[in-house]
């Protein structure tokens, strides 16, 4: 599974501006489970004091284990985010959250949105709203396992020289029974068979 990263920038743009990556930054999860997150702060300016608090949404989902850090150049700060069993199957009532960034003991503050979304809903989800690019993508697979290998081809000729070959030994061999040249045709099916195993060597 790929790590959920957000990347935060302070002072890129002007003194005190706070950016993020991701505005909205999707976590799937099933209920009764937990994962982690983490979070780059990077910083532009001058070392400053971050504050990070949530909504109330969230409380009870995610957990930052580092609510307060100064932030010289770059800081990394994790956060752990837990789906109750009791939430199965309620992904309406997962909603939406909010991270609340401050800087400078409060002197700007902005926040980005944390959706928690039930891996099974997503993937119901995904399968739903699969169109034609999908069904595309599904008729290259198709033609992909059909196409065979050269190795394969190779050995799919073999054997039909070899059954070709083969039959004509056994309608020689028929000859040699019933015919007035059993030494003419004994040779040549002699040399049919000679043919066979050399060919599958």
């Amino acid at each position: 599974m790929e790590r959920i990263q957000q990347r935060i920038y302070l002072s890129r743009k002007s003194l005190n501006s706070i950016e993020f990556e991701h505005e909205v930054l999707r976590i799937p999860l099933r209920a009764g489970e937990e994962t982690s997150f983490e979070m780059f702060i990077i910083n532009h300016g001058e070392p400053t004091h971050v504050h990070f608090s949530l909504a109330d949404e969230i409380k009870d989902k995610v957990m930052i284990l580092q609510d307060k850090v100064y932030v010289i150049e770059k800081e990394k700060i994790a956060a752990i985010v837990k789906l109750p069993k009791s939430y199965a199957g309620a992904a309406a009532e997962l909603g939406t959250g909010e991270i609340f960034i401050s800087t400078g003991y409060g002197a700007t503050k902005k926040s980005f949105s944390v959706e928690i979304v039930e891996t099974e809903e997503e993937e119901k989800r995904g399968r739903k709203g699969e169109g034609i690019e999908g069904r595309e993508e599904k008729w290259e697979m198709v033609e992909r396992e059909v196409a065979v290998s050269p190795e394969r081809m190779a050995l799919l000729r073999r054997l039909a020289v070899s059954t070709v070959a083969m039959a004509l030994l056994l309608v020689f061999i028929f000859a040699v029974f019933f015919s007035f040249h059993p030494f003419v045709f004994g040779l040549i099916a002699a040399m049919i068979f000679i043919f066979i195993v050399v060919y599958n060597l």
